[in-house]
Parts: structure tokens; C-alpha cells; sequence
């Protein structure tokens, strides 16, 4: 992992709690790597393994995306831009980089490309009512496109208030960082975090590899899926759930309060009627807040979030209070 120390050494990161989403700031995401693939065949290797449509790419879109196993489990989840006109670049959580590389790499041998786990400094910007980057005159892309300002740099709008910078060069985050570090806050990966749990946007981390298909992450929702690219690893199944079945649960936001000795609600806590002790879901991902209160993605039955008798499956029984998502879930 690309070390941030030296960088921080003057600009100390402030307490995440104390940064509200309408706030301009710069995440320090020094929690995920960059994938590289490169190649002559780059967008067709990663077009036969991954669930988005990678040809959208050359028109200058970023996707989100996964790499599955044949039973259509997830490897890795990625956000996928261009980072020059021969790479690919795969931007996904440390936990999982190694194995994401190991899992492509199996299905590459026959392909001219490249994979690497490549040097770079990765940020979010949080930016409401901003067109360019802080202190300069770049202007950020439109929504759900990429640019390159300038060589070694990749920067990713994700909706209104946010964007990603790849720095892939040190150079170009030289001469990047003394401008964008002027009056922004600079904070960590927990405000990354909440603000992708508020988006009802989660990932795949060591926790979860090889156990969730792209359903249960709500991917086919927030065009992680392409039902109509063609073949991919583990499409036959995913596609199958999509045609032929009825999907009775999703991925929903909760938020509830623990106790002071309370366990975390960490991967997998069960989720269950406090009335009748049915199962109704689990958590996948988690963040604690300020005052015991925590924040989570949960995946459960759809007739659950029409009550108010879910509890995490903990000593107290903490009741989930429903939060709304961004996107419908039909």
C-alpha cells in the first residue's frame, strides 16, 4: 500500500465524527489499492469476467462493478476507469487486492494483458455545489465520467457532491496536493464510509469474499450489473436470478444504538423478529457513530423493513430504526 505518512505529516486528519456530509473535505483513502490491468486486450479480458459493461469505458464513464466466481459469487467489487489509453484501472478495498489479482489471474493467461497491483494515492471528495477541484482550475467531470486533467491523474465524479482522485504518479499528486489541501478538511475512511452507507453502497472486503452475489449488494440497482453485455464468469446464475426469480430480499440502511458492553454488529450479526425469534437477515457492513449509535447496510427480507420489530440478534436486542436509500428497491 502506497504510504501516506510522509504526505500527512503537516495536514493532521480530523475526526471523522466531527465532518457532516454537507461539508467540503478530503478523504484520505488509504484503505484501497488500484488494480491495473493493461494491455491490448484489456477490455475484452475484463469484458468475459466482470459483470458491468467494461466497452463503456472507452467513451469515457466510470462503473462499478464485480469479478465472480462460476456460482456467481463475488471475488471483488471494483469501481473500473481508464487510467491512459492502455490501462484499466481497478479501484478496490486492501483486504481483497491480493485475492482479486490471484482470482484474474487465473482467466488471463490466454489474453494480452497485464495485472498489477500498482503504486497510487487514492482520495474522495466530498463537494457540494463544487465544478472544480478546490484551489485550482480543473474542473470536475460530469456525472458518471471520468477525466484526465493531467498525466498520472484520474479523476471519477460519482454523483453531485462527490468524486474520486487517482493519482497513479507521484508527480502529478505533487503538484495536486499543495492546492487541494487548502482550507479543505482532510479526514479519513470512516467519512468515505458513511457516506457510501447513506448511498446504500457496499463492497466486498476480505470478510465477504466468494459469500454475496451481486444481487444481495443491490448491484443490478446501481448499474453494477449488465444484463445485456453478453457472457461474463458466473453469468448464467446471476442472470437466472434476475429473469427467473423473484427477489424477496435487498440490501437496506438501518441505523440503531448499542450499549455501552455491547458486541459490534460486525459481518453476518443476525438480524430477527423480537415477537416470533424468526430469522430475517444480516448485517454486511457496519460503522459505529457518535454516542453508541451505529450505521448499517443489512440484508433482509423485504417484508421486514414494513415492521418495526427487527433486532439485531445481541444481548440487548437493539431495535433497527429504517433508514431511506437513494435509489427504489422495487
Amino acid at each position: 500500500m502506497t504510504n501516506w505518512q510522509q504526505r500527512l505529516d503537516n495536514h493532521p486528519l480530523l475526526d471523522a465524527a466531527s465532518i457532516g456530509s454537507d461539508q467540503n473535505c478530503l478523504v484520505i483513502l488509504s484503505e484501497y489499492r488500484l488494480l491495473t490491468v493493461s494491455g491490448p486486450d484489456s477490455v475484452t479480458f475484463l469484458q468475459g469476467q466482470c459483470t458491468c459493461d467494461i466497452s463503456q469505458l472507452n467513451s469515457g464513464h466510470w462503473l462499478l462493478g464485480a469479478h465472480c466466481n462460476i456460482k456467481g459469487r463475488m471475488h471483488s467489487s471494483f469501481y473500473a476507469a481508464r487510467i491512459d489509453e492502455n490501462t484499466i484501472g481497478l479501484r478496490l478495498h486492501s483486504s481483497i487486492a491480493e485475492n482479486a489479482l490471484n482470482a484474474l489471474k487465473k482467466y488471463s493467461v490466454f489474453s494480452k494483458v497485464e495485472l498489477t497491483l500498482a503504486p497510487a494515492w487514492i482520495m474522495g471528495l466530498n463537494h457540494p455545489d463544487q465544478s472544480t477541484l478546490p484551489n485550482t482550475t480543473i474542473k470536475l467531470p460530469p456525472v458518471n465520467e471520468t477525466s484526465h486533467p493531467e498525466n498520472g491523474l484520474t479523476v471519477l465524479r460519482l454523483d453531485k457532491n462527490r468524486s474520486e482522485i487517482w493519482a497513479s504518479q507521484a508527480a502529478a499528486l505533487d503538484h495536486l496536493w499543495p492546492h487541494i489541501t487548502q482550507g479543505l478538511n482532510l479526514t479519513s475512511q470512516a467519512v468515505w464510509s458513511r457516506l457510501n452507507i447513506e448511498q446504500g453502497i457496499a463492497e466486498v472486503r476480505a470478510e465477504t469474499v466468494e459469500a454475496l452475489l451481486p444481487q444481495e449488494l443491490n448491484f443490478q440497482l446501481i448499474n453494477g450489473v449488465s444484463f445485456s453485455k453478453g457472457c461474463y464468469t458466473g453469468q448464467e446464475i446471476i442472470a437466472r436470478l434476475h429473469y427467473k426469480a423473484t427477489l424477496k430480499k435487498h440490501l437496506y440502511r438501518a441505523t440503531t444504538a448499542l450499549l455501552d458492553n455491547e458486541s459490534s454488529p460486525i459481518y453476518g450479526t443476525e438480524i430477527v423478529d423480537k415477537d416470533t425469534g424468526k430469522r430475517l437477515g444480516s448485517v454486511i457492513q457496519s460503522l459505529s457513530g457518535n454516542n453508541n449509535q451505529w450505521l448499517l447496510l443489512v440484508l433482509v427480507n423485504d417484508l421486514a423493513v414494513h415492521t418495526d420489530s427487527a433486532v439485531l440478534a445481541l444481548g440487548s436486542q437493539p431495535k433497527l430504526t429504517w433508514q431511506p436509500l437513494p435509489y427504489a428497491i422495487p
